[in-house]
Order: C-alpha cells, then sequence, then structure tokens
C-alpha cells in the first residue's frame, strides 16, 4: 500500500476582490493577449490574474476587447461576472 506524502504547507490566506480589481490587473490582461496569441502557459507568472486572464479568453468572443477608450469594457464585465457566478472563474 503506498502512502501518500504529509503536506506541511498551510493555506494562503484569502482575500475578497472585486471582478473590476481582477480586470484591471496587468496580469489579467497578459493571460488574455496569451490565451488567444496561443502562447503556452507563462509558468513564472504566478498570479492569480494571470490565469484567471487565460480562462477567460476561452469563454470571451474573440473580438471583444477587454478596454474599450482606456476604461474596461462593461460587456466583458458582465461576462466574467456571469463566468464567475457559475463558477467557470474563481
Amino acid at each position: 500500500m503506498s502512502r501518500r506524502p504529509a503536506f506541511t504547507e498551510t493555506q494562503v490566506p484569502a482575500k475578497t476582490v472585486t471582478a473590476r480589481a481582477v480586470m484591471a490587473s496587468p496580469a489579467f490582461a497578459l493571460g488574455l493577449e496569451d490565451a488567444r496569441k496561443g502562447i503556452a502557459f507563462d509558468w513564472r507568472n504566478d498570479s492569480w490574474d494571470y490565469e484567471r486572464g487565460r480562462h477567460f479568453a476561452n469563454l470571451a468572443p474573440v473580438h471583444m476587447p477587454l478596454r474599450i477608450g482606456g476604461q474596461l469594457n462593461p460587456k466583458a464585465l458582465a461576462l466574467f461576472e456571469a463566468a464567475h457566478a457559475r463558477k467557470l472563474i474563481i
């Protein structure tokens, strides 16, 4: 019978963030851009927002911009919030 190794690490403290804060982060934009360009996951980027951006790229239409006139696209924000509510993006 094999034994699982004991984990000694503890969970990092969680904090509440808004969808707007996540989507406004440079890491989110980079993850979205990388995924849309077909660039492999950047393992050096340990930001949750980078991963969320990559997930969002698989849900959002390719023609949907993240920003319009320097502001977050309201339709993109609504889509992200709907995806989060359905646990498609955490």
